[in-house]
Order: structure tokens, then C-alpha cells, then sequence
């Protein structure tokens, strides 16, 4: 018995003619009558009735075909991943605002240059939204930062971060570390609520009894990037942010003496979604991405 067997009979129970499964499958007429006709002497049974010159699956061919349907697309799948060249569909993606603006562009771009039939969209959003729309299947697959608490969604862990407190002014990074405590003094520029950032800096800071007593709060990070240039001003962000500003001398990272912001990346899925390889593939870029140093 070999996955071509499988292939003929599958396509069989779907569409009964013979004539259009051969040129479905690339193959003669005779190949695919020969292939079935094997696949039912392995068996032992015949799994459909000869009605003139069509088929119909009888109860047992109904049952087998029931059973083995889905074990046959995931089995294709895992043989899939073996073969990227042939990656070929569409898949909607969710992905929090940092991996959206400055982690994926150049990831997509890049995979659809080595996949060039493959279609990915990117939805961005912060990390409840994201969540939200993989558990309502509006997402194929989300990439979030931050922490997941859903009973429907499958999680895994892709890569943990440092994130870096920065400022536009030099002198602020110039000195020795400083503790987290003096900085509170400060003003801070945060992202809104469900920001995966805003919720790593925060759950570092409550357990000390701290809080920010001067703070605003942005949807997006062009305006924190923009007013960090004024006296005074923090914000606890992602190096892939900030990476540009960093290089360029534009804003300093600040040295922490006391405490280290920390969040995880996750890859979630509704776990009534089958695994993809195309979500495989792409979940792999992404972690070797972030885990760069």
C-alpha cells in the first residue's frame, strides 16, 4: 500500500470519475483504476459499488474515507514541511504592533520572495486584539507579546526579550546605573492598555511598590519616539523600536542598577485549527529573527 493508493481513493470519494480524478492526479485512467483496484485487494473489501460506469462509496469506503481523510492532510502536511519550494496559499496573520511595524515587514518580504505563491496578510493590533481575533477565527495564527490566558488558544513560546528604558537625553545614559526607584520621578510615555510592553513594565514595577506618578499614554509608538527628545521623558520599549534612534545617536538606552524588564513572544492558534505547515515555515523565520542577538 503506498500514499498513492491513499491519494486515488480520497480523490475518488470526493469526485467519482475516474476520468477527471487521472487528470486531477496527472495520471492515466488506467493508473488510477489500477491503483484503486490494488488499494481495495490490500484491504481485502471493496469500498465502492460499480454503478454502470461510475462509483459510489459504499459503508465501508464512507467509513474509511471519514477516518482517513484527516490523518492523510496531516501526514501531507508534516511531509510538506520537508519541501518549502512548494509552499503555496494564503494565511491572515495577526501580530502585535512591534513585530507588525518593525519585526515582520522585512520577514514577509523576504518569504514571499522565496515563496512567491504564498499570500500572508498582517493584521497589527495590540496583544488583547490580536488574541481576540485568533479566538474568534477571524486570525489563522497570532504572533503576541505578553502574557496569554485563554482556554481555546494553543500557545508556544517563541523568544524572550530585554526591554531597554530610553531617553533623548545623552547625559541620562552617560552616568553610572541608576535605580528604578529615582526614575519614577520622571515622566513616562506609555503605550495603552493590552500593549505587551506596558504590561511587562508594569508587572516588574507593582511587585516594588511602584508606580509612574507623571505618565501619558499613546496607541502607537511614533509619538513616544517623537517626545522623548523632551527633558524629563522615559519609556520602557523594545529594541526593534528604537533600534534605528540607537544607532544613529538620536536616543540613549539608560543603565538599570536594580531591575530588568523582561516579556516573551508566543505564537497562538484556535486549537480547533488544524497545524499548517505554511504557519510552521513562517513561525520558524520569526524566531530566528527575534532570537538574534
Amino acid at each position: 500500500m503506498t500514499l498513492r493508493h491513499i491519494e486515488v481513493f480520497l480523490a475518488l470519494a470526493r469526485n467519482p470519475n475516474m476520468r477527471e480524478v487521472a487528470e486531477l492526479l496527472c495520471v492515466s485512467q488506467a493508473a488510477v483504476s489500477s491503483a484503486l483496484r490494488g488499494f481495495e485487494d490490500e484491504l481485502g473489501s471493496r469500498l465502492f459499488v460499480r454503478v454502470g460506469r461510475g462509483l459510489v462509496l459504499n459503508e465501508k469506503g464512507k467509513l474509511l474515507e471519514k477516518r482517513l481523510a484527516p490523518l492523510y492532510a496531516e501526514l501531507k502536511g508534516v511531509l510538506d514541511l520537508t519541501t518549502y519550494a512548494t509552499l503555496a496559499g494564503s494565511l491572515k496573520i495577526g501580530a502585535s504592533t512591534t513585530l507588525a511595524d518593525f519585526v515582520l515587514p522585512v520577514i514577509l518580504y523576504d518569504f514571499h520572495s522565496s515563496h512567491p505563491n504564498v499570500h500572508i496578510s498582517c493584521e497589527s493590533g495590540n496583544t488583547h486584539d490580536i488574541l481576540h481575533g485568533v479566538e474568534a477565527g477571524v486570525l489563522d495564527v497570532g504572533f503576541v507579546e505578553g502574557q496569554v490566558q485563554s482556554l481555546v488558544l494553543n500557545v508556544r513560546a517563541l523568544a524572550e526579550e530585554t526591554l531597554l528604558v530610553v531617553s533623548g537625553d545623552r547625559e541620562s545614559a552617560a552616568g553610572p546605573p541608576v535605580s528604578i526607584h529615582e526614575l519614577m520621578r520622571r515622566r513616562w510615555l506609555l503605550r495603552e492598555q493590552g500593549s505587551g510592553a506596558r504590561e511587562a513594565f508594569l508587572a516588574a514595577i507593582t511587585p516594588l511598590g511602584l508606580r509612574p506618578t507623571d505618565f501619558l499614554e499613546f496607541n502607537h509608538y511614533d509619538p513616544i519616539k517623537i517626545l522623548l527628545h523632551k527633558p524629563g521623558t522615559l519609556a520602557c520599549v523594545s529594541r526593534h523600536i528604537v533600534r534605528r534612534e540607537l544607532e544613529a545617536g538620536e536616543l540613549w538606552e539608560v543603565p538599570l542598577a536594580d531591575i530588568r524588564f523582561t516579556r516573551t513572544f508566543y505564537r497562538v492558534e484556535h486549537k480547533d485549527r488544524q497545524a499548517s505547515p505554511l504557519v510552521e515555515v513562517l513561525s520558524d523565520r520569526i524566531q530566528a529573527y527575534l532570537e538574534q542577538k
